[in-house]
């Protein structure tokens, strides 16, 4: 391919993936169903522009994105805490594979009359989850830290551990591999033991070692070389003994959280994250075959949906079973509910040993994909039918909050809520919190506050806070849209009720003004007027004259920032 060829190719990839993913976020669907929407416009399958046929090889490039993705989880992870989830990777993660291969397989051997030997390989793989949809997805909406996402987590770990059993059985029931040949689960194993040991010892004492001589030295450059030729030989060592890619990643990175040189490394590695993750979801995209699509529509519009509802129902059912609270498990199982993307790798090594026919290969890889396509949509439904199931209960638990008149209602409840809260509590002035956040609120509830789930969205929430007969509300959304539509709402619902609302720039603050929320003010403007004061006063100005400087700034309504005299260059 020539320079003119390649400059094209990257433009067609760029303005595809830009737009659907404008388009798709508009919609609220997300950068990964955008980037798979991109994939199948530009792919080897569809009319017009093909960016690339060879797909294949632009998925192994990509899959180094969800590698640098896993790595950066581990550096969040220490060691203790993993350890800590060894109940849910082994026991959780181990029981859903084997119960939803079970289901998967009865379920192929029953409605497609598929030979056992094809039906349990098959099931196996239906039965992972895509490590890099799903833990990019809890990393877009920062969810990892809650008990869904470590749960989702320990689930996936499990399953990059499940890969070598499942991989050495293909040629095991092919009958494809003589004795000779075949290689004997003992020496997988003892191979699969001695790189995790290499990586353990190398991360621990090496790695720290060589970053800290490069950090010595001011050697930013050598430092991100290092780094790199670290990870991608973890990779390269684990992915020779048999194991996903993204587990050695994980290592070496969970063995780097405890360093001086996590946020540097976190640093380097996210540019090449963040492009190499999207461009792994536009060769999922690219993968489509849409002719294929077209002509086995109604068999995907009808068991594309059951097998996906059956491993949603599986690993929900099995997180109960293992102590996960009910609202998190139906999250864990929504989330989890597509096929992942090592099956693709596995059905066509099935295929290669005629494990599997070239029509069922075909029918496998478009149901990985459309369960991909699938999962936005799952997550959605999840939080929906989780939100209503926590909803439901605190209405049943604690009931609404009754008996309050001229009460305050904090929405939204973070560091300046609790601040607020705090400070009607010392002036004996009545209050309710609610947030739409559960775990939010339980933390809340723990501390002392008047803290209760649900979206004031709700008139039915609405009504529980008693805005017919409160004084005030303090609006502190957890976004710049979410606080100005709410205010305005409730400031025409309720024309009686004071408004205050906390925003983050002053065109929101004259936006809310202008629409006769007269109490809307910036919270960072305000903080830094107190602090440049105790700065000028600091310098020998009077105390005096910082006051009349302070009062005239807020008399203008900090004209004087908001005319675009002053201006900040990000440094």
């Amino acid at each position: 391919m020539d320079i003119s060829s390649m400059l094209i190719a990257i433009i067609i990839y760029l303005g595809a993936a830009t737009t659907c993913v404008l388009v798709f976020e508009r919609l609220g669907f997300g950068v990964i169903l955008g980037c798979i929407a991109a994939g199948i416009i530009i792919g080897p399958n569809t009319p017009g522009p093909i960016l690339s046929s060879s797909v294949s090889e632009l998925q192994n490039i990509a899959e180094l994105g969800v590698m640098l993705f896993l790595f950066t989880v581990g550096l969040e992870l220490r060691p203790q805490k993993v350890w800590a989830l060894r109940r849910l990777i082994f026991g959780l993660g181990s029981a859903q594979m084997i119960l939803t291969a079970i289901i998967m397989t009865g379920y192929l051997i029953i409605f497609f009359h598929t030979p056992w030997e094809s039906a349990v390989i098959v099931g196996l793989g239906l039965s992972m989850s895509s490590t890099a949809i799903v833990m990019g997805t809890l990393g877009e909406k920062g969810e990892l830290p809650t008990e869904h996402g470590q749960t989702a987590f320990a689930v996936l770990m499990a399953q990059d551990l499940w890969v070598v059993p499942v991989m050495a059985l293909v040629p095991i029931l092919a009958h494809s591999t003589g004795e000779a040949d075949a290689i004997p689960l003992w020496q997988t194993i003892c191979k699969v033991a001695g790189v995790i040991a290499v990586i353990l010892l190398s991360g621990h004492y090496l790695l720290p070692r060589v970053l800290g001589y490069c950090a010595k030295h001011r050697q930013i450059n050598a430092f991100a070389m290092v780094l790199f030729l670290a990870v991608i030989t973890a990779a390269w060592m684990v992915d020779y003994a048999g194991i996903s890619i993204t587990l050695g990643a994980f290592l070496l990175g969970m063995l780097l959280s405890a360093s001086d040189f996590r946020y540097q490394i976190e640093a380097t590695v996210a540019p090449f994250k963040e492009t190499l993750m999207s461009l792994f979801f536009v060769t999922v995209g690219m993968s489509i075959d849409v002719n294929s699509l077209i002509n086995n529509w109604s068999t995907l519009l009808v068991h594309v949906p059951i097998i996906v509802g059956f491993k949603c129902m599986v690993i929900s059912v099995i997180a109960l079973a293992f102590g996960i609270k009910r609202a998190p498990a139906i999250r864990t199982g929504f989330y989890l509910s597509q096929v992942g993307e090592f099956s693709f790798v596995l059905f066509a090594a099935a295929a290669g040993t005629e494990l599997l026919s070239s029509e069922g290969h075909t029918l496998a890889m478009l149901v990985i994909a459309v369960s991909m396509i699938l999962t936005p949509i799952m997550v959605k439904t999840g939080n929906k039918i989780a939100d209503l199931f926590l909803a439901k209960l605190q209405t049943l638990v604690e009931g609404p909050a009754e008996g309050l008149e001229r009460h305050v209602v904090v929405i939204g409840f973070d560091e300046v809520s609790q601040l607020i809260a705090k400070m009607l509590e010392k002036a004996n002035i009545p209050y309710v919190v609610f947030d739409k956040d559960f775990a939010v609120v339980q933390q809340g509830k723990a501390s002392g506050y008047n803290v209760h789930f649900g979206d004031m969205n709700s008139f039915e929430t609405q009504s529980v806070a008693g805005f017919s007969k409160a004084n005030a509300a303090f609006v502190n959304a957890s976004s710049r849209s979410k606080t100005k539509a709410l205010a305005i709402s409730l400031h025409r619902l309720y024309p009686e009720l004071s408004i205050y609302a906390r925003v983050q720039t002053l065109a929101d603050q004259s936006y809310l003004v202008n629409n006769g929320i007269t109490h809307a003010r910036t919270s960072y403007i305000e903080s830094t007027m107190v602090v440049g004061g105790i700065l000028l006063k600091n310098l020998g100005i009077k105390e005096e004259s910082v006051n009349e400087l302070v009062t005239f700034f807020r008399n203008n309504d900090y004209e004087l920032v908001g005319d675009g005299s002053v201006s900040s260059d990000n440094n």
